[in-house]
C-alpha cells in the first residue's frame, strides 16, 4: 500500500509518499513561497519522479496541528479534496505526535517537543516511552510560555527536548530543567511528512478506521486571533415598562 503524506503546521513542510511503514519518496518545502502554491505541484511532481499513479495510493495522512492555523487549513483541505476525489481513507496525524515520534529512547524517559507558537509562546506536550518502545502523550496539547515547561515534567525524571521551539528557547529550558533536560540533535527538530505518513498507516493498521474527512479539523490548542478580538454580544435585560 503506498501513503501519500502532507506537513503544513509550519514554513517547513513537505510531503511524503509511505510504503509498508518507510519512506520511499520525501520532499521538503522550507521557503518563502506558501504552502497553497506548491502543495499540488509537489505532490504531482513527487509521484511523476516514483513513477506512480493516482490509483496506486491507498491511504491519505495530514498534519492536524497545533502549528500554523493558516498552513493546518491548506493542509487539511488539499487531503480533504483528494480523499473526495479518489475516494480515499484519510487519517489526520497531530503533529507534536508526529514530531516525538524522532525520538529513540528507553523505558520510562520522558519526551518533549517544542514548536514556536509565535506572541512569545512555544506548543508541546509529554510523551513517555512505554515498555514497548512505543510513546503515550501523558499530558494535553498545550501552548504555554516557555518559563512554564519546566513545571510540566514530573520531579526527578529527564526529558528529551526536541523541535523548532529550541532555537528560540533552549536556555529557558535548560535554566528550569538543570541537567535533567537532554537536548536532542537539530537534524530532528523539524516534523516531518513521512513521520506524520508512518504514525497514520500504523494507526491504519490498527483498527482500518479513517477519520471523517467532512468533520476533521486541525488541532489548534488556542483561538486564532480573529477569534479572540471577536466582540462579545452582551444582552441587555429588557425594561419591565415597554
Amino acid at each position: 500500500m503506498l501513503t501519500l503524506s502532507i506537513e503544513t503546521s509550519d514554513y517547513v513542510g513537505g510531503v511524503a509518499l509511505i510504503r509498508d511503514g518507510r519512506p520511499v519518496a520525501e520532499v521538503g518545502l522550507a521557503g518563502k513561497e506558501t504552502h497553497s502554491r506548491r502543495l499540488m505541484v509537489i505532490i504531482k511532481w513527487l509521484m511523476q519522479r516514483l513513477g506512480s499513479d493516482w490509483s496506486d495510493l491507498g491511504l491519505l495522512a495530514v498534519s492536524l496541528g497545533p502549528g500554523s492555523f493558516t498552513g493546518l487549513r491548506i493542509g487539511l483541505s488539499t487531503a480533504k479534496g483528494l480523499a473526495f476525489a479518489l475516494g480515499l481513507p484519510l487519517i489526520g496525524v497531530p503533529t507534536l505526535d508526529a514530531l516525538a515520534s524522532h525520538v529513540i529512547a528507553c523505558k520510562g524517559d520522558l519526551v518533549c517537543p517544542v514548536l514556536d507558537a509565535r506572541k512569545s509562546q512555544v506548543y508541546t506536550a509529554i510523551y513517555q516511552i512505554k515498555s514497548s518502545g512505543e510513546l503515550e502523550k501523558i499530558s494535553p496539547y498545550h501552548a504555554i510560555f516557555p518559563e512554564e515547561l519546566a513545571a510540566l515534567v514530573p520531579d526527578g525524571q529527564r526529558v528529551l527536548l526536541l523541535g523548532g521551539g529550541l532555537l528560540l528557547y533552549q536556555d529557558i529550558f535548560v535554566r528550569g530543567l538543570g541537567d535533567r533536560a537532554i537536548i536532542v540533535p537539530g537534524h530532528m527538530a523539524y516534523v516531518r511528512a513521512a513521520s506524520v505518513g508512518i504514525l497514520a498507516e500504523l494507526r491504519w493498521q490498527k483498527d482500518r478506521r479513517p477519520d471523517d474527512f467532512k468533520t476533521l479539523k486541525p488541532i489548534y490548542v488556542r483561538p486564532s486571533e480573529a477569534e479572540a478580538k471577536k466582540p462579545v454580544l452582551r444582552l441587555q435585560p429588557l425594561n419591565p415598562e415597554f
